[in-house]
């Protein structure tokens, strides 16, 4: 009967590891690299910081990140590239919940910086349905996605740099238990650009516990949800610098096709229109 016990410790793992995830892979323009290669490994794995947690300074970039930080690479990038994040184990997003990703300049090396200084804002993902008829899990743009991309502001100013994805889940938020999960890569960005990124935030102390689009009740009919965290920067600040044109081909069904700062396919596959969500992303629906 022994191979009746370790199916059934095979089996009741399956759930853990299905619902909790944690962003291991970055990617630049469309390059995947390995497991915390670029990303500072955190020592809880794809377990939640739940919302009592988030005063504290693991906040930042996970908790034992710091540890990690000095064997973690640096990726050395333009401005205008695209970046983002993968799950590791093949997980899938399948929490309801909103996505952000921060940066935060590093006064020197930045695998020696813990994130105390100042954060800002560069993308963030919420509501991609009308919710009008009530909230499904569905209606979030990130459900059920294994990756996300970005594009990094062109006028962003050189130096190295922290970037934080961070994935809410609000299906605890009803008793107070918004779960986060978040990972930090590294990066050196080239070029001259001299934007101001701004509004500036630390972390912690860019959301409370009981702010109500933290401690959050999805299942009371919601018909609108407040983004958390401050307003984008989009490279406002500085000299103009001109967006490369839209790259060719056409986004699909479900994908983005616009928004500020996107520079992918703005035409949709046969059967699906590019509809505005908000001014940062458009969805071929």
């Amino acid at each position: 009967m022994k191979w009746l016990s370790l199916l059934a410790a095979g089996l009741s793992a399956i759930p853990i590891v299905s619902s909790h995830y944690v962003f291991s892979k970055f990617i630049v323009n469309g390059l995947v690299t390995k497991d915390f290669e670029y990303i500072r490994r955190n020592s809880n794995n794809y377990m939640p910081t739940t919302a009592p947690n988030i005063l504290n300074t693991d906040f930042r970039c996970n908790e034992g990140s710091m540890s990690a930080a000095a064997n973690t690479k640096v990726y050395t990038i333009a401005p205008g590239a695209t970046l983002g994040f993968q799950l590791a184990y093949g997980a899938t997003m399948q929490h309801p919940g909103p996505l952000q990703v921060y940066m935060s300049k590093a006064p020197g090396d930045v695998r020696q910086y813990d994130g105390s200084g100042d954060w800002f804002l560069v993308y963030q993902m919420g509501l991609c349905q009308d919710i009008s008829d009530g909230l499904k899990d569905t209606d979030w743009c990130t459900w059920d996605k294994a990756t996300i991309n970005f594009k990094l502001p062109n006028n962003t100013p050189p130096g190295q740099y922290l970037v934080r994805v961070e994935h809410l889940g609000l299906h605890r938020g009803h008793s107070g238990n918004t779960e986060f999960y978040f990972t930090c890569a590294q990066i050196n960005v080239t070029g001259n650009g001299n934007g101001a990124p701004n509004p500036l935030v630390k972390i912690p102390g860019v959301y409370k516990p009981t702010d109500p689009n933290i401690s959050f009740n999805i299942y009371v009919g919601p018909k609108s949800y407040t983004l958390p965290g401050p307003a984008v920067w989009t490279g406002s600040g500085g000299n103009t610098v001109t967006t490369p044109p839209p790259t060719s081909g056409t986004a699909a069904k479900w994908g983005q096709c616009g928004g500020i700062g996107w520079t992918g396919p703005t035409a949709c596959v046969s059967g699906s229109t590019c509809v505005k969500v908000n001014d940062y992303y458009s969805q071929c629906q």
